[in-house]
């Protein structure tokens, strides 16, 4: 029996989902703060739409248990564990209004007419949508659908709502509007929101809480300002954007600065917690594009004698609107300059810079800084 607590806060605990031989999720461990905004992120196939499905009842964990404000819930139906889910496709009723469409569930449980009438006009306001509560839902736009689903979905009061990708279906310009109006929404009614996305930029910009999932498993769950900052691994660094990568061997380890003999042989200083390294141990760092500055290199020039410095010429730019993705052959400074024989061993690199170059232009990079994964870039 549950309780009777508003409590939101959802705690997985060892589950595991096996479809025949296949594991979509594995020995996964979570916990969301009630009245929190969650991400789950990830390419397809990482098992988040599955945790979702898990959560609201539409699939049942092979191993595990899954609590919601305290309770088990493995085995209740969605009603009965207090959530709602808002799915990808919407699926409004195109016979009946937009009023009927969001008072639907409370007809189904027996509300009178006057009731689930004005309960679903509550909320229309809410979503900003009640000038619209006679239309039918072929004549709204995709935006205005999808303020439509999550009134609908609503209605029944829920602590906990689940989304599976709720704004893949729209237009960039919506997707920006409509990101900020889920979160305004969350905060008014103070309930916990689980929210699916694919894209980085979605999550960060709406989630108390970024869970970044590859292969049925958490590489990091931390809020959106530390996932982007201090990246646990070089998979997150890559999939959340933003970083170069890097790797190698520890040197020595002076005033919590490593020195670094990249895969390439360049030498790179890293910035760590110098307890935790030891000469000879491989690390992988990262670099953060807005910390990568490009210039022109003059006529003759070798490459400079400082860490994270490279020289080298540009074969290929990508415009990414705030800054640029560079393809150059070179070497990073402590290492030989380019030649046809040693040219192929930092040939294809992308970096990822703020700053302007040519393709056949020999352009020289330079950072600050550089930190090694899950420790805070500056």
């Amino acid at each position: 029996m549950l309780s009777e607590t508003r409590n939101g806060e959802i705690k997985i605990n060892d589950v595991t989902k096996r479809f025949g031989e296949t594991a979509a999720v594995s020995d996964l461990n979570l916990t969301i703060p009630d009245k929190s905004y969650c991400c789950l992120l990830g390419p397809s196939g990482c098992g988040k739409t599955t945790i979702l499905r898990m959560i609201a009842g539409h699939e049942t964990p092979t191993t595990g248990e899954i609590r919601i404000g305290g309770d088990a819930v493995t085995g209740l139906s969605p009603v009965q564990r207090g959530t709602a889910m808002m799915f990808q496709s919407y699926a409004l009723f195109p016979h009946r209004s937009v009023l009927d469409n969001v008072a639907f569930s409370l007809k189904l449980r027996g509300a009178s007419k006057d009731d689930r009438h004005r309960q679903a006009r509550n909320l229309l306001t809410k979503v900003r949508m009640e000038r619209f509560a006679d239309r039918l839902p072929a004549q709204l736009s995709s935006g205005q659908q999808q303020r439509v689903a999550l009134a609908r979905a609503l209605i029944t009061n829920p602590r906990v709502l689940l989304l599976d990708e709720p704004l893949s279906a729209l237009d960039e310009y919506l997707r920006l509007r409509m990101r900020g109006e889920l979160r305004r929404v969350q905060k008014d009614l103070g309930i916990t929101f689980i929210h699916v996305t694919h894209t980085q930029l979605e999550a960060i910009a709406v989630a108390d809480l970024v869970v970044v999932m590859a292969q049925g498993r958490i590489e990091q769950a931390a809020s959106a300002r530390e996932i982007f900052t201090a990246p646990r691994n070089a998979y997150v660094a890559r999939f959340m954007g933003g970083q170069n990568v890097l790797a190698g061997t520890v040197e020595s380890v002076v005033d919590g600065q490593a020195i670094v003999a990249g895969d390439d042989g360049a030498r790179l200083s890293i910035a760590v917690d110098k307890e935790r390294l030891v000469k000879g141990s491989r690390l992988v760092g990262s670099i953060r594009r807005d910390r990568v500055s490009v210039r022109k290199a003059e006529g003759g020039a070798t490459p400079p004698n400082e860490a994270n410095a490279l020289l080298g010429e540009v074969h290929a730019i990508e415009y990414q609107g705030s800054h640029v993705r560079l393809r150059l052959n070179g070497r990073l400074a402590g290492s030989s300059s380019p030649t046809s024989s040693t040219r192929t061993s930092f040939a294809t690199r992308w970096i990822s810079a703020i700053g302007y170059s040519r393709v056949g232009r020999r352009a020289m990079f330079s950072s600050s800084r550089a930190c090694m994964m899950g420790e805070r870039h500056p």
